[in-house]
């Protein structure tokens, strides 16, 4: 599964302002509540923020992808967030984070939720990827580099 067909155009943000991991959470959480009401941001947030107390999901470089599953889900769905200003996760090479891909999958699938993982990792770990999505002006040229990303692979 490629990273662009677990987005859509409302979980893409570009030059987010959130200045804090709380906030950082906060965000991805009500994205995914917005899109699929069954959702509580309440609930994600918990979720997101003990999954990060256990170890940080950062991948260094910048990047962080937080994950967490939800019963309330049937297929895995994530969030691109560009923050236009980098944060602090505890990354293991000091580098703060201004790359985040949320992802969120079914309870029910906790194998097909790692693969998900995996893929994405896999997928994202370029050095030109980062560049690419640190330089694109908005959101749909973001949505392209991604697009690019899985014609490329």
């Amino acid at each position: 599964m490629q990273l662009f067909q677990l987005l859509n155009e409302h979980r893409v943000l570009i030059d987010t302002c959130s200045h804090s991991k709380t906030a950082v959470l906060a965000k991805i959480s009500q994205l995914f509540s917005d899109d699929f009401p069954q959702l509580n941001a309440k609930d994600l947030f918990e979720a997101y923020w003990h999954r990060e107390s256990l170890g940080s999901t950062t991948l260094g470089h910048g990047l962080l992808i937080p994950h967490v599953r939800s019963s309330f889900i049937d297929a895995p769905a994530a969030c691109f967030i560009r923050l236009q200003r980098p944060v602090d996760f505890g990354a293991e090479d000091k580098q703060p984070v201004d790359l985040v891909i949320g992802l969120l999958g079914p309870e029910q699938h906790p194998e097909k939720h790692l693969k998900v993982l995996a893929a994405i990792v896999k997928q994202v770990s370029s050095e030109a990827f980062r560049d690419q999505c640190r330089s694109a002006s908005s959101s749909d040229e973001l949505i392209q580099v991604l697009k690019q990303l899985h014609a490329g692979s």
